[in-house]
Formats: C-alpha cells, structure tokens, sequence
C-alpha cells in the first residue's frame, strides 16, 4: 500500500463556499468544489458523497464510477495496485493531492463492498478485526466493514490457499506482526467480542482458528476465550462439547478437563488429566493448590469408582481452569505448535 505522504496544509485563504472555492496543490493542479478544501494532514472522506469524491477524481484526470471501479479493483493483483495505477494515470501531483487518490480507493473499496479481498486488504482488515484501536480509527475514517464481513472473507481467503497457515503468517507479516502473534491476537480479539455478546462472530473464529491451524478444536479455543471474559458457565458449556479423540496440547487438555471438572462431568475431566487425552506436560511449579486439589479429586474418583464432585472441588476446579488457561494463552502465543 502507498503510504499516506505527510503536505503542508491547505490553501486557507480559499473560499468557503464550495462553488467558489479553488485550491492550487504543489504540482500545479487547480482544484475547485469540494476538493479545494482537502486537508491531506487531515484526511476524511466519510462525509464526501459519492458524486464528490468521484469529482475530485475526474478533476484530477480519473474518470470513473462504481461499475468501472469494481472491475479495476476486482482485476487488482493488490490493493496498492490500483493505488498506484491511478497515482502514475494523473502524472505529477502534489503531495495534499497524492494523499486523496490513495484515500479514495481506500473509502470506495470500503463504501461500495466491493467482493475483492487482495492480500494487502485483507491484511489490514485482519488488523481492523483484531486490534480495537485500529479499528476504531479505521471507522472514522472509512466506511468499514462489519466484524463478519472480514470475518466471512478471511475464510473465502484461506480457503483458497494451498497452505492456509502459511498464507495467513505472511498476510499478517506484511503488517509488521510476527506470524506467531495472530493466534493469539485473534483468541484476544474473541474475548473482547464476547464480552459485547457478539457471540457469533467469536463462534465463527474459534471454527475459522481450529481449521487454519490443523490441530486443536474450536470448542477448547472457544473455552479459552470465555474463560478469558470470565463468562464461566458458558466456558464450562463449551469444553464439554470438545470431542475426546481431538488433540490438545500446551494447556488446552489441563483447562478443558478442569472445566469439564467444575461442571460436574469427572470421567471427562480424568480423560483429559489422566488419561488418553492427557499430551501437556505440567510442572509442578507451575500448578496452584486449586489444582492439585483437583487433580486429586480426579485420582480418588477413578479409585474410589466414581461420585458426584463436591462444590468445594468444582469451586478449585475452576480456579485451576483459569490458572491452565493463563499458560494455554502464553503457548498459543509463542509455541510454533499449538493446541
């Protein structure tokens, strides 16, 4: 993408009414309307109409309309193709000029929905999904997408791909992220859309997740991050819907099998303490008595042939879920294989 160039600020002593006004940029170009008040130190185009922009355009040699702008942007290779296809279509212009053409594909792409979803574009629409400063100033400036829109995109995209976790490290690399971070990032940003009851968008994360990854599955991921919004009942809801022959590792089997724990169900919980479903390898130091509480309750159960869980152990049961989630988190973020 081109980056927006720093100018020096627009002509002040220009007319306030927009049939009056005109503006020279430093290249020469006399601008008139609404484009004589551009402000590119200050670039907004979420209150220009669509015939405003597209004057601006014409003014400065683009001529086009939103059928013509959708076959352009559809045909890109990237996103910062069309940006630069129309920068080298105008020739020379000032910097305050350069700054509304890139700003303009931004704001149409974005305005008119156009079905196209180049690697730079989805790249910062991952960012927008994930990253809520971003993403707020993203919405002030453009006329951005929903949640689920990026959402829906980002699985036509990896779909696509040959390698759906490579294609998605080097999308997110371009932004200047590490390729280890966006697991993490994304598990975050699900917490946070939970926490506003957006529980579908989260829903279709922790699905999109467990198939880019290969590995896991999307209820433990959907467990970690509720336990994350301390939604509890619904974290313990979720891990007992995770099927025992899936693979879990670095944390998500400790977590899982407290919560099935706390919920009651002590044949799962041993499954995944104790048993065939048990792949993490706990250090002691790093379990809290709330654990070894309850992975002694889990021991005694299977000895003792089972029982109901008191609340006392479905009270530690918990905490031991929220502690395992903590070093679930902490993997999922710096391990190059993740549960």
């Amino acid at each position: 993408m081109t980056d927006a160039p720093n100018n020096d600020a627009p002509n002040n002593d220009a007319p306030a009414t927009e049939e009056a006004a005109t503006a020279t940029d430093d290249a020469g170009i006399e601008a008139t309307g609404r484009l004589a008040e551009w402000d590119g130190t200050n670039a907004n185009l979420r209150d220009w109409t669509d015939e405003q922009i597209l004057d601006g355009l014409k003014q400065l040699g683009i001529d086009t309309d939103k059928a013509r702008f959708e076959e352009a942007a559809t045909s890109a290779v990237m996103q910062a193709s069309l940006e630069d296809n129309w920068l080298e279509e105008v020739g020379p212009v000032g910097q305050n000029f350069a700054t509304f053409i890139w700003m303009s594909v931004q704001e149409l792409w974005e305005r008119w929905r156009v079905d196209a979803w180049p690697q730079d574009r989805m790249a910062r629409m991952f960012a927008y999904l994930v990253d809520a400063d971003y993403s707020t100033e993203w919405a002030d400036r453009f006329h951005a997408p929903t949640g689920m829109q990026v959402m829906d995109a980002l699985v036509v995209y990896t779909a696509k791909a040959d390698d759906a976790r490579a294609s998605v490290d080097a999308m997110v690399e371009e932004l200047g992220m590490p390729a280890a971070a966006w697991p993490a990032k994304t598990l975050d940003a699900m917490a946070e859309w939970m926490e506003v009851s957006n529980f579908a968008l989260a829903g279709k994360a922790a699905e999109w997740l467990a198939s880019v990854l290969g590995r896991g599955h999307k209820m433990s991921f959907l467990a970690a991050a509720l336990m994350t919004a301390r939604m509890y009942d619904r974290a313990k809801a979720a891990a007992l819907q995770v099927p025992h022959d899936v693979k879990l590792k670095d944390g998500f089997d400790e977590m899982v099998g407290y919560l099935c724990l706390s919920a009651g169900d002590a044949m799962s919980a041993h499954y995944w303490l104790y048993g065939g479903g048990k792949r993490s390898k706990v250090k002691r130091s790093e379990m809290t008595f709330a654990a070894e509480h309850a992975r002694n309750h889990v021991k005694k159960w299977k000895e003792n042939g089972g029982g109901e869980v008191d609340e006392k152990t479905r009270k530690a049961s918990l905490q031991a879920a929220s502690q395992s989630c903590y070093f679930a988190f902490m993997a999922f973020a710096g391990m190059p294989e993740i549960g």
